[in-house]
């Protein structure tokens, strides 16, 4: 469908479902203390999935408290989102970034949301019972410690991202399988590879080359899918140390993006 010649790796998802949180944090890497930047500079289409008010960000309905309109990644995660973005021109395509440097603020706001959920669905539930299902869609920001990397939301690390694709003439949305935030079995990165195989689908089908586009737009930059979810890229943090040494073995043997605080306008409540 693209002129690309490019596969989705298969992947043992028993092998990146290990917890990536006891992987260290290297604090003396020249990236430790690399700045965030705003992604406007950087001509990165931005949509806060958290603070849309219109309540059509499913399954929220309404804003995340501590969710804030711009978007913001570590300085080289930017630059580097901004050359994959170019490789996407001749396709008519684009990333449309979804979720980035998520604060400690938000992370809150979305563990509420999941844990009451969880309790509507479940007025019988045990505290430990809200507590598993809200894991299921959200890392626990209770336990957070700023200076123990065993506790950190990746987001707040600046070197997540969420994104899918849009057509870069009409902003319309690029058709990946299933919905931002749908967490069914269909939104494993490699389900369409599978169905392929299993000849459930055609080689033609968009959504099959669709995550492939928008994968190998992005693996050009080192970026790295944890394929749970096709729509979570990472670069020099913990998880894509996990998923790297899952897929290849070849990982470094410390991260070098940690938790950094709020850029100035969200400390300073602009």
């Amino acid at each position: 469908m693209y002129d690309i010649d490019y596969k989705i790796p298969l992947v043992d998802l028993a092998k990146v479902r290990i917890p990536h949180n006891q992987i260290p944090v290297d604090d003396q890497s020249r990236l430790f203390d690399e700045p965030l930047v705003n992604l406007k500079d950087y001509a990165l289409p931005f949509l806060s999935w958290h603070a849309i008010t219109d309540g059509s960000n499913a399954p929220y309905g309404k804003p995340i408290a501590g969710s804030h309109q711009e978007g913001w990644l570590r300085k080289t995660v930017a630059q580097k989102l901004e050359r994959a973005n170019r490789l996407l021109r001749p396709f008519n395509a684009e990333l449309l970034i979804l979720d980035a440097y998520r604060s400690i603020e938000c992370q809150r706001g979305l563990w509420r949301f999941f844990y009451n959920r969880g309790r509507e669905e479940n007025p019988a539930a045990s505290e430990e019972d809200l507590r598993q299902y809200a894991l299921a869609y959200v890392r626990d920001p209770r336990i957070f410690n700023p200076l123990d990397s065993r506790t950190f939301p990746i987001h707040i690390t600046g070197s997540s991202i969420d994104v899918t694709l849009r057509r870069r003439d009409t902003g319309q949305w690029m058709n990946m399988g299933s919905k931002f935030e749908e967490i069914v079995d269909i939104s494993t990165t490699d389900y369409f590879e599978r169905q392929l195989q299993r000849g459930a689908i055609e080689e033609h089908d968009e959504r099959l080359w669709n995550r492939r586009l928008l994968d190998w737009a992005l693996r050009s930059e080192d970026f790295l899918n944890d394929p749970i979810l096709y729509w979570h890229y990472d670069w020099g943090n913990q998880i894509w140390i996990k998923v790297k040494n899952a897929i290849y073995g070849n990982a470094p043997a410390k991260a070098w993006y940690g938790h950094i605080e709020s850029p100035e306008w969200q400390v300073e409540g602009h």
